[in-house]
């Protein structure tokens, strides 16, 4: 996976790129339905129409912030000098490509959106591609004692807060300057974001607005211990990796906010008996399985590890999801599939949803047990 990723500098194809088509404007007739269309035609066709479209390989700043994270690991893993300088390169090539327009950096896709929740252009800021940027700057600011890196990941924390934190009485962290709905992966992984920055620099203040924010999404929690996508009827529903990302977030929390340990426990246990088969495999919906997603894979590795000391077995789940993911979803040459559905499967690299999200997560594994007291 690594040699796959160096040999093209981490760039390459994302699901939801189609809208970089130079044809994109006539064929949607520049409508939001049409947008939506084409991005889901050229997602899900079982031939990779981006060579026909004109739609280039690029590099993608979420991605390079998973790739990141994924040096650090394996530089912690095993002293890997040569990780640690990839980590620094490529959080220095975020640096500088952050978008600073408020004085704070953010970081968006290279693609414009178009979804049935919100559309938006190619670069915005938004608060995922920001705070997993900002995750590997904290694990960097650790790994290294990196006063650059802190500032990083500090400059980023002020920037969710400035630019997207809906303030008022229960405040929470918009996905997207601009939109008001609470989708509480975002929230989540902004707040988790601001606490850690926070307790990395010893600002309170962010750590308190973190905490807040927060407090917002555990009060959407529901008795079977599932956190619906946004609020309104139109996010009720829950998937694998949207609740990984929860997870993780409050995981990630837990020792700087209290109040988290009941619903840590509830979230989990809903997620490992909903959410996946007997044997493991994870299931996108909990009343459909198909299709096999590798971003769940990443995810839930993840989410896992996150959950160590806290939840029985989470290591030992982290290893197995792990395994299936090599057995299932990498192709020879270092890439990991996209989808599998039935008898088919959807080859195509895509470096954000799949491949990078995969090495973070296998490199945080290797970490977790180098870690580990010897026996």
């Amino acid at each position: 996976m690594r040699r796959w990723g160096e040999v093209r500098g981490w760039q390459g194809f994302d699901p939801y790129d189609a809208l970089n088509s130079p044809a994109a404007p006539l064929l949607t007739l520049g409508s939001p339905l049409g947008r939506r269309l084409m991005t889901q035609a050229v997602k899900l066709s079982p031939v990779n129409l981006r060579p026909l479209l004109r739609i280039p390989p690029a590099r993608n700043a979420k991605a390079i912030g998973l790739v990141a994270s994924g040096y650090v690991r394996l530089h912690e893993a095993g002293a890997d000098l040569a990780a640690r300088r990839s980590a620094e390169a490529w959080l220095d090539w975020l640096d500088r490509h952050a978008d600073r327009t408020t004085g704070e950096p953010g970081w968006g896709y290279h693609f414009d959106v178009q979804t049935r929740f919100f559309s938006y252009a190619a670069h915005t800021p938004n608060t995922i591609a920001t705070a997993f940027v900002a995750d590997a700057a904290i694990e960097a600011a650790s790994a290294f004692e990196s006063d650059r890196w802190a500032e990083l990941a500090a400059g980023a924390a002020r920037f969710l807060r400035r630019t997207m934190l809906a303030d008022g009485p229960r405040p929470y962290f918009r996905y997207l300057a601009g939109e008001d709905e609470i989708v509480h992966n975002a929230n989540l992984l902004a707040a988790a974001v601001l606490v850690r920055a926070g307790a990395l620099i010893g600002d309170h203040d962010l750590v308190g607005w973190g905490e807040q924010a927060v407090a917002r999404s555990v009060a959407a929690q529901r008795d079977d211990g599932s956190i619906p996508y946004s609020e309104g009827p139109a996010g009720e529903w829950v998937d694998n990796f949207h609740t990984a990302y929860v997870l993780e977030s409050l995981a990630v929390c837990a020792d700087r906010v209290g109040g988290l340990e009941g619903p840590l426990r509830r979230g989990y246990e809903y997620w490992g008996r909903e959410l996946f088969d007997p044997d493991g495999t994870p299931r996108y919906y909990p009343d459909k399985a198909s299709p096999l997603d590798a971003h769940m894979y990443g995810s839930a590795i993840d989410a896992w590890l996150a959950a160590r000391g806290r939840v029985e077995g989470a290591t030992e789940r982290a290893a197995g999801l792990a395994a299936q993911l090599i057995e299932k979803m990498l192709a020879p040459d270092g890439h990991v599939y996209f989808q599998r559905r039935g008898r088919w499967t959807n080859r195509v690299a895509f470096v954000r949803w799949t491949t990078a999200p995969s090495f973070k997560a296998l490199a945080g594994l290797l970490c977790a047990r180098a870690q580990e007291p010897a026996r």
